[in-house]
């Protein structure tokens, strides 16, 4: 009969026999691993202190392979793109012509004939013409003389705006691009109605849930192109327009007699350059002034992402493609759409209402600059997404939250400006080469290269490879499952 000394000895036994083995699977590991360093741990011949010192060794390898890596992997985690100049230029013709946007200064137009009323108060009002509003002291002290605040708030006052603007035909003398007449449409902006030439029409830029009165914003359909990709390979007309070559030139013949067409501004256009899928910003204004003729060269600033780089998430590379982000009110993603659409956001947010030229849907309540409760929300509200956009109050919570990273492809149109006065006023565009650098998005660590990076670390502290994995593997596994069939046989 077995004592219980007995079987607390056997169980010793049995646990020192379980260890041994591990040691001795270890130790031949150890000694026969292609890692450098590991051998010179367990030989039997070796004495204590060199022993001690080779772990010490293999232990500072083994750390600063660990720093290294690390920062590889946030290297390759945090930082994975960069951008450099490309070694194939962009010619003219595989970038769209910039879409240019005059606008004046002047609130009404003086010829206008157009008869608005309003109804407030159960009363039906006659307010009159454009050239009544005009000889008023200022335009909103017009409409607060009757009480028209809900005029100046709802679609009748976009109706009147566009009414009662000055039309192409009375400031355009003559335009023309490729010896063709071109179409020069309204659009909304913070400078008030403007008109455009080569942005996209509406349907094509602007979402469903956006909402454009029937009157703005009608162009050509797109063919052949797209954001991302630009134009496909066609000798055929396309949309938006291209030039052909650098002597392609968009011609404009200006009114010199702004003055007599409207009130409330000073006698100068306003010209914009911007990319046709984008709404004009007023900070990049070109004042044309009366009786100059202005030839205006364009340098565009191209910014062309790496097709890999649709792999990444947005947020590693820092910026996105056009398809990659939804926005509510534009069909595609650009900064540019991005920025308004929040600045629209957070108006509503803040003020209850949203101004005409920012993007909402119809039932959006319209802010009225003549409140002056509104106009200081307004004004506070647009200082604010400034300061945000700039980046001076990124740490305020109370902040929207746009993210609205960069374009991963994008055009930058850059005006060099030439003029000499004359008895009209004339504005000539054109390229200024026939060719342009390009700036490229691309990986800086891909896959292969964070493996490789990795490899080479472990190579250079510890000649780990493949191989040596595979030894792991075998020592572990396989040695492992052979000696425990074997006992199983005996």
């Amino acid at each position: 009969m077995t004592t219980p000394e007995g079987k607390d000895r056997a169980k010793i036994e049995k646990k020192n026999s379980s260890l041994g083995r591990i040691w001795k699977q270890v130790s031949e590991f150890m000694d026969h691993s292609s890692i450098h360093g590991f051998k010179y741990i367990t030989g039997s011949n070796r004495t204590i202190f060199e022993k001690s010192l080779w772990f010490l060794v293999l232990s500072v390898s083994v750390y600063t392979c660990s720093i290294l890596i690390k920062s590889t992997w946030q290297k390759w985690e945090e930082n994975p793109t960069f951008v450099s100049f490309s070694q194939t230029p962009v010619r003219v013709w595989e970038i769209p012509f910039p879409a240019v946007t005059i606008c004046f200064d002047y609130a009404y137009n003086k010829q206008s004939n157009y008869t608005f009323s309003c109804t407030t108060d159960g009363k039906d009002w006659h307010v009159g013409t454009a050239s009544e509003a005009c000889e008023a002291y200022g335009h909103y002290k017009f409409f607060n003389e009757f009480g028209l605040k809900e005029f100046s708030e709802g679609p009748k006052w976009e109706e009147f705006t566009m009414r009662t603007a000055i039309l192409p035909q009375q400031f355009l003398h003559f335009v023309s691009f490729q010896l063709k007449s071109v179409l020069f449409s309204p659009i909304r902006t913070r400078l008030g109605v403007c008109y455009s030439f080569n942005t996209l029409d509406k349907t094509n830029l602007l979402s469903s849930a956006s909402y454009v009165p029937s009157f703005f914003g009608n162009q050509d359909n797109v063919s052949c192109w797209s954001y991302d990709k630009n134009y496909c390979k066609t000798n055929k007309s396309v949309y938006p327009h291209r030039a052909r070559t650098m002597d392609d030139v968009l011609t404009i013949g200006l009114n010199s007699r702004l003055e007599e067409l409207g009130c409330y501004g000073e006698n100068y256009y306003y010209i914009q350059l911007h990319h046709p899928g984008e709404i004009p910003n007023p900070q990049d204004i070109i004042p044309i002034e009366i009786q100059r003729d202005y030839l205006i060269f364009i340098k565009p600033e191209i910014i062309i992402a790496s097709e890999h780089l649709k792999t990444y998430s947005p947020y590693r590379k820092k910026c996105f493609f056009s398809d990659e982000r939804y926005l509510k009110f534009y069909k595609f993603y650009t900064q540019t759409n991005c920025k308004l659409e929040c600045r629209a956001n957070y108006t509503l947010r803040n003020c209850g209402c949203v101004p005409q030229e920012l993007p909402h849907n119809k039932m959006t309540k319209l802010c009225a600059r003549s409140n002056l409760t509104t106009y200081y929300c307004l004004t506070k509200s647009d200082g604010i997404m400034d300061e945000t956009e700039s980046g001076l109050r990124e740490n305020d919570l109370n902040l929207p939250l746009c993210n609205c990273l960069p374009s991963c492809n994008s055009i930058r149109y850059n005006a060099r400006i030439n003029w000499v006065n004359s008895a009209i006023t004339g504005v000539g565009i054109k390229f200024d080469d026939t060719s342009f650098n390009v700036l490229e998005r691309q990986e800086l660590f891909g896959d292969v290269d964070f493996w490789a990076s990795c490899g080479g670390i472990l190579g250079l502290f510890l000649g780990f490879s493949i191989i040596s994995l595979a030894e792991i593997g075998y020592f572990l596994l396989v040695r492992w499952l052979c000696a425990w069939v074997k006992r199983l046989w005996k």
